[in-house]
């Protein structure tokens, strides 16, 4: 296993995002920058449109890692907020369902 991506309910983020698809993403160093995060989020996420449709996601990512930010405007997040948390800064994006012109 090289890494892994899950897709859960927000239940412990800021406001905008509770109750929300929570896209989260984990790789080994040694995978990084091959597109393997990409490539499998991009999956996760057709098959979430598929199954269901019309339901928007978030993601949260430390704004300093600069990688994790490209990726996430890659896969269509736009920014809702920054706020501390785990000693650092965090980004708060959103995704607008498939087919929205949100």
């Amino acid at each position: 296993m090289i890494g892994r991506v899950l897709l859960r309910r927000a239940v412990e983020h800021r406001r905008p995002a509770v109750g929300k698809a929570d896209l989260g993403y984990l790789f080994l160093p040694g995978a990084w920058g091959f597109g393997y995060a990409t490539e499998a989020c991009v999956a996760v996420l057709d098959w979430f449109d598929r199954v269901l449709p019309g339901e928007p996601a978030v993601l949260v990512t430390q704004s300093a890692n600069a990688s994790s930010m490209r990726l996430a405007a890659k896969l269509g997040f736009t920014e809702v907020e920054r706020f501390e948390a785990w000693g650092a800064e965090q980004w708060l994006g959103e995704r607008a369902p498939a087919g929205s012109s949100a």
